[in-house]
């Protein structure tokens, strides 16, 4: 089997094994309502856009970006989703420090998407950024899709994968082009989790985020 192959059946793989976690478990569990999902996409994308607009990409306050996106994400949910049974596995220092790790990882990741996809030109939002549809996931996801017009080239469609949080919906998935971040991040973790286990997967986590985004 060539590394194509081997790359596929492994994303395959990985969006097979994460359908039980995305399922619903449990009497109760409810989907958010389209609507508030699709408010909760706006507000982020709206306030990252000032942010932007403010200073720009290279110059943004990056605590108060990550504050923003926190807000809007449940980046523990969704890293906990990523380790998948490797989260049972690991001891009580391993998980903090993995979620402390992920989440700025995660950031580099969204910051590295914001300078493909946005640039320095940013124009107006509304020129940029359009939802043009929702739809229910199972019975307690809604996916809220959209479409992104960068500085340069196609628009770029990206899909906002949400859940009912403790206060309103969260989003715990990012879908650009029909690939997922959730699934893409378990499968590349995965290769580092089969050879060195969960502390060589916080080594190298701990190497990727000094890197700059």
């Amino acid at each position: 089997m060539g590394p194509a192959s081997l790359r596929r059946r492994q994303l395959i793989l990985g969006g097979l094994a994460l359908l039980g976690a995305l399922l619903p478990r449990g009497a109760g569990a409810t989907a958010p309502p389209v609507a508030t999902a699709e408010e909760v996409v706006r507000r982020l994308v709206d306030q990252v856009w000032r942010m932007l607009a403010e200073g720009g990409i290279e110059n943004v306050d990056r605590d108060n970006l990550l504050a923003v996106v926190d807000e809007g994400a449940d980046l523990s949910l969704l890293g906990r989703l990523v380790l998948g049974r490797y989260w049972r596995q690991a001891n009580s220092r391993q998980r903090t420090e993995y979620l402390r790790l992920f989440r700025h990882y995660i950031f580099q990741t969204f910051v590295q998407r914001l300078r493909q996809y946005v640039g320095s030109d940013l124009g107006y939002v509304s020129d940029r950024f359009q939802v043009i549809a929702s739809r229910r996931v199972g019975e307690r996801d809604v996916l809220v899709q959209s479409r992104v017009a960068p500085p340069t080239g196609q628009p770029v469609r990206v899909d906002w994968r949400l859940r009912e949080g403790p206060e309103e919906p969260v989003i715990i998935d990012l879908i650009v082009e029909g690939i997922s971040l959730l699934v893409t991040q378990r499968s590349e973790f995965a290769a580092v989790l089969e050879r060195g286990g969960i502390d060589g997967l916080l080594s190298e986590l701990r190497v990727r985020v000094t890197q700059p985004a």
